[in-house]
């Protein structure tokens, strides 16, 4: 029996590029591990580290057909294994994660139960600080979507769910089973982040991960040649929850908003952006609305004033450059006369999500007199993980296949090498 090992269908980069966009992504993965690693190893640990991420992703994407192979054949019997294997290691591990009480866990799990208790009980979701949790920093976006899994007694597994969900999509989204999951696997072996965010069930992970896929559902729907309507109109409300799950995914609608106006006109692209709006309106100002001193959320531009900063402005500052990257990528995306590709768009994603991060350490190591990721030590990074595995992760799987041929932005895929079985 043949199976094409097929693939989506962009442009293969330059040797020089594709060099370039692996060892991004390895940096990408070890970033939000940093300051993990730094608290227990030192920066020379976190050079070691480092150099580790580069050598696996590097692995990872030389060119292997006998792997490839192997893994498109098998890929149901692996894929299976994977995510058993992931819900055991939560189920296992996280009582024991949980197990050692207030302060020496993390609280992110039990945020979202309380709040999502005070909420089906018709009260605010937004408690005050207690010995349980601190204040809650998330939008009320994330608290509905992971309702479902609070009333089943576990929201960890969102994590589980929409990792599921991700390698899905990246298997129809790259046309390549084996590299999705090989994808996928990279930082849940590589970051410590991610692994202690997954095991403690916290909701970084899942914020990532759902935002980047309403967006590829939206964009893909609303760019479509045939515009089905009631697909795109659940598209944009769904695009709308998602970006009320944390106040800096709001930064994400303008490049949303270019890239439909690029590529299917003005006029779908205010029409999907008004429908997203008012989806982050009616989820997100009622909380806002029925107690503004106790909406916790707008607390988290706090976390933008560096610890130790004699400078007052530190935080406005950060937000300030933040914008203005955002306006770049903007005008990039506007003024590029090349037809937009979705990794492309995830790239910009990724940067207008890391760029506070990186003013933040930047900030912080000139106050200390050395480089110092302490900013990362709550796992922010986290945040764009989605991002950057939909924007840098098809580079990973070209080096595979050098001869395809340039594609749009959705489209058929070109055949790649058989695999016979």
């Amino acid at each position: 029996m043949t199976m094409g090992a097929t693939r989506h269908n962009l442009p293969s980069p330059p040797v020089k590029a594709a060099k370039l966009d692996i060892a991004v992504l390895g940096l990408l993965l070890a970033f939000p591990s940093a300051a993990f690693v730094q608290e227990r190893a030192g920066l020379t640990g976190l050079s070691a580290y480092a150099a580790v991420v580069l050598v696996a992703v590097v692995a990872c994407a030389w060119p292997c057909a006998p792997l490839r192979c192997w893994l498109d054949r098998h890929f149901i019997l692996l894929a299976a294994a994977f995510l058993a294997g992931l819900l055991g290691c939560h189920l296992a591990l996280h009582p024991f994660e949980d197990g050692r009480g207030p302060g020496l866990s993390s609280d992110r799990d039990e945020g979202l139960e309380i709040a999502t208790s005070r909420l089906m009980n018709g009260e605010n979701p937004y408690y005050p600080a207690n010995k349980v949790a601190g204040p809650l920093s998330v939008l009320p976006g994330a608290i509905v979507l992971s309702a479902p899994f609070v009333m089943v007694g576990k929201v960890g597994l969102q994590n589980w769910f929409w990792l599921a969900a991700l390698l899905l999509a990246c298997v129809r989204h790259f046309r390549d089973r084996g590299g999705s999951l090989l994808l996928l696997c990279l930082p849940l072996m590589l970051s410590p982040a991610v692994q202690y965010e997954y095991i403690s069930g916290g909701d970084l992970l899942s914020n990532a991960i759902y935002t980047a896929l309403f967006l590829l559902l939206a964009i893909h729907c609303w760019t479509a040649s045939r515009l089905q309507k009631r697909t795109a109109v659940i598209a944009a409300l769904l695009l709308g929850i998602g970006l009320s799950s944390r106040a800096n995914y709001l930064l994400l609608l303008p490049l949303f908003s270019v890239v439909v106006w690029r590529q299917a006109g003005f006029s779908r692209a205010s029409c999907a952006t008004a429908i997203v709006l008012v989806s982050f309106s009616v989820i997100t100002l009622p909380f806002y609305l029925a107690d503004p001193a106790a909406f916790t959320p707008l607390n988290s531009s706090n976390k933008l004033a560096l610890p130790g900063a004699t400078w007052p402005w530190t935080g406005v500052a950060i937000l300030a450059i933040t914008l203005l990257v955002l306006l770049a990528l903007c005008m990039r995306l506007l003024l590029d006369t090349r037809r937009v590709q979705m990794g492309r768009f995830f790239r910009m994603c990724t940067l207008a999500t890391v760029a506070p991060m990186v003013c933040a350490v930047i900030g912080i190591s000139i106050l200390k007199g050395t480089l110092d990721f302490s900013f990362m030590h709550d796992r922010y990074g986290l945040l764009y993980l989605g991002f950057a595995l939909l924007g840098w992760g098809g580079t990973l799987m070209q080096t595979h296949a050098p001869n395809q041929k340039p594609g749009k932005l959705h489209g058929p895929v070109s055949e790649g090498p058989s695999c016979e079985e």
